[in-house]
């Protein structure tokens, strides 16, 4: 292997390392359903295996998924971080619409938490202004037959 070849290696890493790192920040957040509408393969999330680093190289071009790092050696159970392939190749303009179209569904979603709140509120209103009118007629009678 030449130093040419091999800091070809290096560029390459380190582009995918960046590409990691810059749809992670921009999907913060972003629920796996939401990403998983623009990216039908997607998925993302711990996997609970030990994977050394000759069993990642050995399976990284054959997996689905690129697994990446071991931490949480508290209870000896390692988990690592996995991350599907597929997401690394969706364009700026595709995670920038991710992002908006999760906006727009939590925008949605306050909106009906809001809608239901104040029909939660009207309803509690009603019933008090129904048991204050009971209790005034119990009252009523009570006071005509006293």
């Amino acid at each position: 292997m030449t130093k040419e070849e091999i800091e070809q290696y290096i560029d390459l890493d380190n582009k995918i390392k960046n590409r990691i790192v810059q749809i992670s920040h921009a999907l913060k957040g972003i629920s796996g359903t939401v990403i998983h509408k623009f990216v039908p393969d997607y998925k993302c999330g711990y996997v609970t295996e030990q994977y050394d680093k000759d069993d990642f190289i050995e399976n990284s071009s054959a997996a689905e998924e690129l697994h990446l790092g071991l931490s949480c050696y508290a209870n000896d159970d390692g988990w690592t971080y996995s991350i599907n392939k597929n997401l690394l190749c969706i364009t700026d303009a595709q995670v920038n619409e991710i992002v908006e179209y999760d906006r727009k569904e939590k925008e949605e979603e306050l909106k009906r938490q809001k809608e239901a709140e104040e029909a939660r509120r009207e309803r509690l209103k009603k019933e008090a202004e129904a048991n204050e009118y009971e209790q005034y007629l119990r009252l009523k009678k009570k006071f005509e037959n006293g």
